[in-house]
């Protein structure tokens, strides 16, 4: 752990010549500043300067509608977070830390994601409650040649001769993953063309989430070095399987005892794990919405296509939204529809939120799912089994009356989230796409 006193000597003896100050802005991207490593007492002191606007503009680099934060809207200052400290192999002389937004008087700001997600851990800790996680993210590789995107591999999933192929480029990426303290517990192909996954240890929710960013940076950036392009895209090609993340987390006591489970082979969950599963499950349609935040998210949580469609839980079941995994210690609480075009903040946020719900409010939860969900169709009585949204639009609608989630991101957030989605969406909407003239130009 870096503290104020010793951070100037780790960064001499780590031979660090150049700092990274980052933040993750409300549509997902990693954003930030470089710095000479001899400023950085003053950047702890003072903090790094940047823009509310930036925080308003959507992936085009243009203000969200009515967006809150203009040029007139002064700055935020980002200071370092000395546990978030990441030596950047592949970037010599780079280190990087992730960080906390204050306002221009120097105080915690309402709208910086981090600061939020502290703010829910401490309610866990005052039920002497912690949290761990771990992420289990899918990437694809591809070469780009003119206009078209080539697989990195047709090999089949998980066989050896498609991590062979990874081989040399994944050395470099473990050596990198090591050094930033990311320790890699397995890496397989998936089951796309050219589609890898890989998974890291449990750890706390912050190390976690500084882990997950670092992850998926250095995964872009290596993958690229190599002349490749990697994407964590949800779902790059219609015909091809696409990219998700699960979470996988669980409740600890004071005692670092779990105890979301239960040893109980026919209902796996605690009495506390079930309070939290059924906060999840009933806050589902509003979870997709900060988890599957893209228009091409819902292209790929389809019946069928072994991502969840449907709201559901189940013990060992692949084709639920909530799957309880393992036996015994290796038991835990997986949520499977999100996907890595969220921010990780706001996403973790409102899961964690609408368990805490749960937890709360002691929800019951109904009875597992046995069957295949997958084959389930839409049609199914509603009453039987709900379907997540199957459009940006609807997760919005839900989004945005749902006050635990508001309450829990904070009005600042919560808002400028919704409207930066909104006008994402928009701007689809309005677009002419190739399928479109594909399907009309030539025929009326």
């Amino acid at each position: 752990m870096i503290s104020t006193k010793n951070f100037e000597s780790i960064l001499k003896k780590d031979n660090i010549d150049e700092v990274q100050i980052c933040y993750i802005d409300y549509s997902g991207r990693l954003c930030g500043k470089l710095i000479p490593s001899s400023k950085i007492e003053t950047v702890v002191n003072n903090g790094i300067v940047f823009a509310k606007a930036n925080l308003s503009f959507g992936l085009d680099d243009h203000f969200a509608d009515n967006a809150k934060f203009l040029a007139n809207s002064g700055d935020f200052l980002a200071v370092p977070e000395f546990d978030s400290y990441a030596i950047m192999h592949h970037r010599p002389g780079v280190a990087r830390f992730n960080s906390i937004m204050l306002d221009d008087k120097g105080q915690k700001w309402l709208g910086c994601p981090r600061n939020q997600l502290i703010k829910i851990l401490k309610e866990f800790q005052d039920l002497n409650i912690q949290i761990k996680l771990s992420f289990e993210t899918e990437f694809s590789i591809y070469k780009k040649e003119n206009e078209n995107f080539i697989p990195f591999s047709f090999d089949s999933m998980f066989t050896i001769s498609g991590m062979d192929k990874l081989n040399q480029i994944w050395n470099d990426i473990s050596k990198a993953l090591s050094l930033a303290n990311i320790k890699i517990e397995q890496v397989g192909k998936e089951y796309g063309p050219g589609q890898y996954e890989a998974t890291w240890q449990y750890d706390d929710v912050m190390q976690s989430i500084d882990k997950y960013i670092n992850y998926k940076d250095f995964i872009k950036s290596i993958i690229h070095d190599h002349g490749f392009l990697a994407t964590f895209m949800p779902k790059p090609f219609d015909h091809l399987p696409g990219n998700g993340l699960h979470l996988h987390l669980s409740l600890w006591d004071q005692n670092n005892k779990e105890i979301s489970c239960s040893d109980n082979d026919e209902f796996p969950l605690s009495n506390i794990g079930s309070n939290f599963v059924a906060g999840l499950l009933l806050n589902a349609h509003s979870l997709t919405a900060t988890g599957c935040s893209s228009v091409n998210s819902y292209k790929r949580i389809l019946p069928g296509s072994w991502s969840p469609a449907h709201i559901c839980w189940g013990k060992e079941n692949r084709s639920t939204l909530i799957r309880i995994p393992g036996k015994g210690k290796r038991r835990h609480i997986e949520l499977r529809h999100g996907d890595n075009l969220n921010n990780p903040y706001i996403y973790l946020i409102s899961v964690l939120a609408s368990g805490l719900m749960g937890i709360k409010n002691k929800l019951t939860l109904e009875d597992p799912i046995l069957d295949d969900a997958g084959q389930y169709s839409d049609n199914i009585n509603i009453s039987e089994l709900k379907v997540l949204p199957r459009s940006l639009n609807e997760s919005l609608s839900y989004l945005k009356d749902n006050k635990i989630i508001n309450n829990a991101l904070g009005s600042i957030i919560f808002d400028e989230f919704i409207k930066i989605k909104e006008t994402e969406l928009r701007q689809y909407e309005t677009t002419v796409h190739s399928w479109e003239r594909d399907r009309y130009i030539d025929i009326f």
